[in-house]
């Protein structure tokens, strides 16, 4: 599929099919460039610590509801606990998620390539490429709000009974991926309300239907939510309710994020695509650049204010990305006009898939072989995957010199990434142990000492202060060639003897 520049809003069948074998060769290619990374490159911790939520399956967990366990188990099933089994689905899930951006922007947009390039472009951001590489909750999450979007673009079409069933049970779906999907939901909903061919159906059951079929499907994770004390809604609701000082900083660098994670020329093109102009000539006559600017702009606006106050991670808006590439497909596919953009636009669409794709060939071959580590620590790729092996025995070395019958940690992340790489050793985390719920654990205060505690951040840890002993026995730090990671520190924890009860008193003669 050779780039798509600026031109007429409808092509010709020679030139559909051209643009139809291209695409499908172009993400066939970045699926086996997903296949060889998910294979090769070593696990982050976020994701073995998922991988521990695939042992224990369950209808809620603290963090998330439980849909990317559900994908884990699946391929460790069919390829065991490896890189490539734990990620597996979650890079197949790519498949789908493409064909759905494709109906979705063929019911949207009036050039019949539109499909094909929006699927190209989904997938040539940086996060549609790792978010359905690497298996995180964004996965699933991204794979069903993109069935989300394409019940949405099938309903302002054309609202029958089958597509409100659709749109609930991937509303359901996506909820028990990630909370964020009940925000497009949100989205929506207003926009059933805003659109009038979305709104005269509220008059039949289908919309009711649907959302009831949504909340039965999310209906198990709202039981274990309620009964473990509503940790997750709790966890979650808290970014949402939390007060915090007025710092706008955050909002540019949140835009910063998203020009990054969308590829700057993609990132462009989603803008012009969305505006007036712009998408007057490329968008379907009816509701359809109406219901992508409602379904994107309501997250985004609750974001921009998150940011006023608090920082916004790069991966919370890539539920959105599906949308974004149907807005970029329409800027590169509308008329270029005069002027500047008709100078500059079709040369610049004809840059986008190249400069993505060489973006995400760098990363993946940075993230394979780390061929510098010139950025030290701040290097994410080699913070995350690189050196576990090697520190993970000098702890285990240290916990067989002081006769430790077990590691104790005060962190998610060390505590899954000491796991799976001592499958032999007793590692628990103490603190927060409403995250393990799901394991069938002794308590770790309950262990016979003496006991390892590696403390990876420095934390209060007064809830052992009391029952142990403690033997400070210096750092150890991860290291990668010449890098070395911020050190965590080792303590000896024996039990603290409790005091031999009185005996009675002597009788007074």
């Amino acid at each position: 599929m050779s780039p798509v520049s600026a031109g007429p809003a409808s092509a010709s069948s020679s030139g559909v099919d051209i643009a139809t074998r291209g695409a499908l060769v172009l993400i066939g290619l970045m699926l086996a460039w997903r296949l060889v990374l998910a294979a090769f490159v070593p696990l982050v911790p976020d994701e073995a610590y998922y991988a521990l939520w695939a042992q224990g399956l369950s209808a809620g967990y603290v963090d998330h509801p439980p849909m990317i366990a559900l994908f884990i188990r699946a391929g460790q099933m069919l390829l065991g606990d490896t890189p490539l089994g734990v990620r597996l689905f979650c890079v197949l899930a790519a498949v789908p998620a493409s064909w759905f951006v494709w109906r979705a922007a063929e019911d949207l947009l009036e050039d019949r390539r539109a499909g094909a390039l929006a699927a190209v472009l989904f997938n040539a951001t940086i996060f549609g490429f790792l978010g359905l590489t690497l298996a995180t909750p964004d996965a699933p999450l991204a794979l069903f709000c993109a069935a989300m979007v394409w019940c949405a673009a099938r309903l302002v079409r054309a609202p029958r009974p089958l597509w409100w069933l659709a749109m609930g049970l991937a509303t359901g779906l996506a909820a028990q991926s990630k909370y964020s999907g009940v925000m497009l939901a949100g989205a929506f909903s207003l926009a059933v309300l805003a659109l009038s061919p979305l709104r005269r159906q509220l008059l039949t059951p289908w919309p009711w239907l649907a959302g009831l079929l949504a909340l039965l499907v999310f209906l198990p994770n709202i039981v274990w939510n309620a009964t473990h004390d509503w940790a997750t809604l709790t966890k979650q609701g808290g970014r949402v309710t939390a007060q915090a000082p007025f710092r706008p900083g955050f909002l540019p660098e949140f835009v910063g994020s998203q020009i990054a994670l969308a590829t700057p020329l993609i990132f462009l093109f989603a803008v012009l695509g969305l505006l007036p102009r712009r998408a007057g000539a490329a968008f379907r006559p009816g509701s359809g650049w109406a219901l992508v600017l409602i379904l994107l702009f309501v997250p985004l606006a609750y974001f921009a204010v998150h940011a006023l106050r608090s920082r916004v991670e790069g991966n919370w808006v890539g539920f959105l990305y599906p949308l974004l590439a149907i807005a970029a497909a329409s800027g590169m596919l509308a008329p270029a006009g005069s002027g500047w953009a008709g100078r500059n636009l079709p040369g610049l669409a004809r840059a986008t898939l190249p400069l993505a794709f060489g973006l995400i060939l760098a990363l993946g071959i940075h993230a394979l072989f780390v061929p510098t580590t010139l950025a030290g620590n701040k290097d994410a790729v080699l913070r995350m995957t690189r050196g576990w092996p090697e520190f993970a025995a000098e702890i285990d070395a240290r916990r067989r010199a002081i006769g430790a019958s077990a590691i104790l940690t005060n962190d998610y992340q060390m505590t899954a990434m000491l796991k799976r790489e001592l499958p032999g050793v007793t590692v628990r985390q103490f603190d927060e142990r409403q995250r393990y719920a799901f394991m069938d654990e002794p308590e770790a205060l309950s262990l016979p000492g003496p006991l390892l505690l590696v403390l990876s951040t420095f934390r209060s840890f007064n809830e052992i202060s009391a029952a142990y002993d403690r033997k400070d026995l210096g750092d150890v730090s991860r290291r990668f060639r010449d890098v070395t990671m911020p050190p965590v520190r080792l303590f000896r924890l024996d039990p603290v003897e409790a005091p031999a009860p009185a005996g009675p008193v002597p009788a007074t003669p």
